[in-house]
C-alpha cells in the first residue's frame, strides 16, 4: 500500500463517519450531512482525495436500518475506501462510479455488520 491509497482510505473512514454523525447525532439529515461534507471535502482536499471524501459520504447517508451505529459508518468508510483505493484506474472517466462503489460498499457492510451483530 502507497501513501495515495493509504490517504483515500483514512479520506474516506473520516468522510462516512462524519456524514453519519451529522445526519444521525446531530439531526442534519442525509441531504444536508452529505452537502456539508461535500462542500468542505472540496473546499480542503485536492482533487483525487475530495471526489473519495464525496463518494466516502454516500455511505454515511445510509439509514439507522442499514448503518445503525457510528462503528458501521466507520467499517463503511473502511469498506469504500479499499474499494476505492484499488479500483482509481479501473473505469476511468465513467459515470456512475461513485454512487456504484457508495452503494456496493454499504451492501458489504450492511452483510458484515450483520455477521458480527
Amino acid at each position: 500500500m502507497n501513501k495515495a491509497k493509504l490517504q483515500i482510505i483514512v479520506c474516506s473512514i473520516a468522510a462516512a463517519s462524519i456524514t453519519w454523525y451529522l445526519n444521525h447525532t446531530l439531526g442534519y439529515g442525509a441531504v444536508i450531512a452529505n452537502g456539508i461534507v461535500g462542500v468542505v471535502a472540496a473546499i480542503l482536499l485536492p482533487a483525487s482525495l475530495a471526489g473519495a471524501a464525496y463518494t466516502a459520504s454516500f455511505v454515511g447517508m445510509s439509514g439507522a436500518l442499514v448503518l445503525p451505529a457510528l462503528p458501521a459508518a466507520l467499517l463503511g468508510g473502511l469498506i469504500v475506501g479499499i474499494v476505492l483505493a484499488y479500483t482509481t484506474e479501473i473505469y476511468a472517466g465513467i459515470g456512475g462510479k461513485g454512487g456504484t462503489t457508495a452503494a456496493f460498499s454499504t451492501l458489504l457492510t450492511k452483510f458484515i455488520w450483520g455477521l458480527l451483530g
